[in-house]
């Protein structure tokens, strides 16, 4: 749970919650028939298809497919990480949210090296104003004070001491060394950023967290890292943070695309020439990680790259961390731009129009897949059509979004004359509006979930021939959170999953899907049970020889057993 918070603490914040009021306060709601109803504040809509249920605690938009209990609400209309909803809504309540001493020590121990980075971006800020060098180098690349300002730039003096002698009254040695200010040779401490232009690194909430030093000019006597990061901390890992995430993801655009670049100055140009929905990684390659957190606010992803060798190598490993990560709906592109340019410097010549020019010219996964795997390959051989297949279904083996990997296998198969499949199945729609269940477990844990207070069959439930079944599993699971908390709604049931990654995104799929309105609901949650037993056993059927007639008829048998069963339902 978040920060040590309690999980009782936070089952009872939901069901103590009323989710109309808590929604109602960021957006209109008009009720029509038992729940209220909006226009969605996740996408642009002229009528209202999203919905909020109060006896379930759950949010739904029937057009975008956006849901969820009030934390998701207000973490993702305010952009709020999960601890600060759930303070945003305890405050809401006047409830106290607990933490045991451990976590305390926790919070305040990161309190600790957040207020010494802050302190640390007021006097590098306050020395940049009185650098001329530095803000000569600002102007020469035409950043403007009103940009510097936005982005808190400031300035490392060439001096061993001066943070240290700064800060030292405020805070210890081991505070600025955990922060990553300064670095320990031997008995000696010393300033570990100098005479750099200094870029404070934020989280996705606005938290700074880290720095980013620009060396302002180099010595080839004295060579040294043209840009130089803070070191890794509790606070600060290299690998999951993108620059400049706080800032984009308020843009409208942002919804559209997230644009990934290469460096702290790409994206302060980009943003002060108006492109305001682009970030950076704080290495070459885009992480599983960064991956993660943009589609959190996004539906495509354009990887904006170099033209080089470096430039390719660096999308190529995107284009392996992307295939994980990415779910049907979600989109990814790239960008390569024209040999000795960087968005920093096509900003200077063309401004905000060739940029746009490029983008225009981005290429989709498959393609790029495609140019990669053709250029490695002779296509005109049937070894090397071979080779080309074999690592085309090497690198989509990994790829867990089942429509994207259909329709990328089709097209990169088509592109050397490989038939798909002499017996595929129609392609589905990508409809991100609705899920529909498709296995009677799915049906019966989407029935469980909007009506936790139904009588279930124990008997079926804990039939030892689907025991290891996951779809069961999860079910137990609900059942015993539901004996726990009689009173849990599905708002409380999906968060009681949320550190599950597994079974949080299940759930989070069959709640998109719609249920009927059934009179029995009890008796079409044990009918869906006997179902998936009556369909293992046909499976197991299938398998078993026709020649081996005891235990042919002794599967018959069960099958016609559990036929029988089934209708009592």
């Amino acid at each position: 749970m978040a920060q040590n918070i309690p999980k009782d603490f936070i089952d009872s914040l939901i069901e103590k919650t009323n989710i109309v009021d808590i929604i109602g306060n960021y957006i209109k709601l008009e009720k029509k028939g038992n729940d209220y109803w909006a226009r969605c504040p996740f996408h642009n809509e002229k009528t209202s298809s999203f919905s909020v249920s109060e006896s379930k605690k759950f949010f739904h938009c029937f057009g975008c497919g956006a849901h969820g209990n009030v934390i998701g609400f207000v973490m993702d209309h305010t952009n709020k990480t999960y601890p600060e909803a759930i303070e945003t809504i305890a405050n809401s309540l006047g409830m106290e949210i607990p933490r045991t001493n451990e976590a305390n020590r926790s919070f305040e121990a990161k309190k600790l090296l957040q207020n010494s980075l802050d302190d640390a971006k007021k006097i590098y800020q306050n020395q940049l104003k009185n650098s001329k060098k530095a803000i000569s180098y600002l102007k020469e690349r035409n950043i403007t004070g009103e940009t510097a300002k936005i982005f808190s730039i400031g300035y490392a003096k060439n001096d061993f001491q001066s943070l240290n002698k700064s800060l030292g009254s405020v805070y210890t040695e081991s505070n600025l060394l955990d922060a990553g200010l300064v670095v320990k040779k031997e008995k000696n401490s010393y300033d570990k950023f100098r005479d750099r232009i200094m870029f404070p690194i934020h989280d996705q909430v606005g938290h700074i967290i880290a720095f980013g030093g620009r060396i302002l000019k180099e010595d080839k006597d004295k060579p040294a890292a043209k840009y130089m990061n803070s070191p890794e901390t509790k606070l600060f890992s290299k690998k999951k943070v993108l620059y400049n995430l706080h800032l984009a993801k308020k843009e409208k655009s942002t919804k559209d695309s997230i644009c990934i670049v290469e460096g702290y100055m790409d994206v302060i140009k980009l943003y002060q020439s108006g492109v305001k929905n682009c970030v950076a990684t704080l290495g070459t390659a885009v992480t599983k990680e960064n991956l993660i957190q943009c589609f959190k606010y996004t539906k495509e992803i354009i990887c904006c790259f170099d033209g080089d060798k470096a430039g390719e190598k660096a999308a190529w490993q995107g284009v392996q961390n992307i295939m994980p990560v990415i779910k049907d709906g979600d989109a990814i592109s790239f960008v390569f731009l024209p040999n000795n340019y960087d968005p920093d410097n096509i900003i200077e010549r063309g401004g905000k129009n060739l940029w746009d020019e490029n983008i225009s010219k981005k290429i989709s996964l498959e393609e790029f897949i495609y140019k990669k795997f053709s250029q490695e390959f002779d296509l005109t051989s049937a070894a090397g059509k071979t080779q080309y297949l074999q690592n085309v279904d090497l690198l989509l083996n990994d790829l867990n979004a089942k429509i994207l990997k259909d329709i990328i296998t089709e097209f990169l198969k088509e592109k050397v004359g490989a038939k798909y499949s002499a017996n595929k199945k129609p392609r589905e729609v990508i409809n991100n509006k609705k899920f529909k269940t498709h296995s009677p477990l799915q049906k019966a844990v989407l029935i469980l979930i909007h009506h936790p207070n139904i009588k279930v069959d124990e008997n079926l439930i804990n039939d030892n021939r689907i025991k290891h079944n996951q779809g069961i599993i999860l079910l137990k699971s609900i059942l015993d959170l539901i004996k726990k908390n009689k009173n849990i709604k599905l708002g409380g049931i999906l968060e009681n999953f949320r550190n599950d990654d597994k079974s949080y995104i299940a759930l989070e799929k069959i709640s998109k899907a719609l249920i009927a309105n059934y009179d029995f609901p009890e008796k079409e949650f044990n009918a869906c049970i006997c179902l998936a037993i009556k369909n293992l056993l046909k499976t197991k059927l299938d398998g078993i020889d026709p020649s081996d007639l005891k235990l042919y008829s002794l599967v018959q048998k069960e099958i016609r057993e559990i036929d029988a069963k089934s209708k009592n339902y």
